[in-house]
């Protein structure tokens, strides 16, 4: 059964952030990007975060929101690999 995310009424702020999830099954994989979520705040993307990619038993997860990420392959590129 596909999740669907009601946009009007979960959304909460007015300038929603992008952060971008990653996991582990166990602790000898690597941590892997599985995803984004759109939110808010942290908290709130923490949760949709588990609610969304509950496919797994991950042994860790973490959020990171896309602002505080620098893609270096992008530098002095005028195309996005990630467009928001």
């Amino acid at each position: 059964m596909k999740k669907v995310i009601d946009r009007q009424l979960e959304l909460g702020g007015d300038k929603p952030e992008f952060y971008e999830v990653f996991a582990r099954r166990d602790s000898a994989e690597p941590l892997t990007h599985i995803g984004s979520v759109e939110a808010p705040n942290a908290e709130l993307a923490e949760a949709r975060a588990w609610f969304v990619y509950d496919q797994h038993i991950w042994r860790e997860m973490c959020i990171v929101p896309l602002s505080a990420i620098v893609t270096i392959t992008e530098r002095g590129s005028k195309s996005k690999v990630k467009v928001v």
